[in-house]
């Protein structure tokens, strides 16, 4: 995860990488190839999610996150906030750690894809894909001290830049709700930007496995009883 790499802004935490490469080689000696993902889920602790530094996050994010305005859709401002989307994370009445951050005990009383919905969530995902603060600079960074360490392991079998990426400000942007936009005007050029690193870290060796926009690409997979009759969409790469 980024927050684990880069815990303080600017600085990178070796000696975390240190571990992460022990257990990839622990691995490796046992036959088990690793996939080097940036995990995330819900972006980061202030949203009830984990992955990204929390300090770039609040500060991209801000105190009061609109992800659509009043002006633009007053009408609906009721509704969004019956079916909890673009509300804001004060809306479930969590208490605070010491950090700022709800307490996870909290978080965990709610379902996790939900905190997706937040305008805290939105507002943090349209800010990576717009580098806004330049955020999607650091993450890339990020990437790039990452991927030289382990470049040479004999055991990484490739890089994914991001786990499970959601698509963005749809309720700004409608179109992205459409298969395959997302990923042609947001995920492509991140992954772009970051693949020249992995390229130069590795002389031209590395392997990236990229992931789609998770909605609405993949909701056609039948889970269950199958999402929408179980059709599957291609994707915008």
């Amino acid at each position: 995860m980024w927050e684990a790499v880069e815990r303080v802004a600017g600085q990178y935490d070796d000696a975390y990488l240190d571990q992460v490469e022990t257990l990839i080689n622990m691995l490796g000696e046992a036959g088990i190839y690793t996939l080097v993902d940036m995990h995330q889920d819900v972006f980061a602790r202030s949203i009830c999610g984990e992955g990204f530094p929390d300090f770039y996050t609040q500060d991209v994010v801000g105190k009061d996150p609109v992800c659509i305005s009043k002006y633009i859709d007053p009408l609906l401002e009721n509704m969004y906030d019956t079916i909890g989307l673009c509300v804001k994370m004060s809306y479930f009445g969590f208490t605070d750690d010491a950090q700022g951050d709800p307490l996870v005990s909290q978080c965990q009383t709610v379902e996790f894809y939900k905190y997706y919905m937040t305008a805290n969530s939105i507002v943090a995902f349209e800010a990576l894909y717009r580098n806004k603060q330049n955020i999607q600079d650091k993450f890339i960074a990020y990437w790039n001290k990452t991927s030289a360490r382990f470049a040479d392991n004999p055991f990484v079998v490739g890089f994914d830049p991001l786990n499970e990426p959601f698509g963005g400000n749809f309720l700004r942007n409608p179109n992205l709700l459409k298969p395959g936009v997302a990923d042609r005007e947001n995920l492509n050029p991140m992954y772009e930007a970051i693949q020249s690193h992995y390229m130069a870290n590795s002389n031209g060796t590395s392997k990236m496995w990229f992931e789609p926009n998770v909605f609405p690409d993949e909701i056609g997979i039948p889970i269950g009883d199958g999402n929408l009759g179980g059709f599957v969409f291609p994707v915008g790469f």
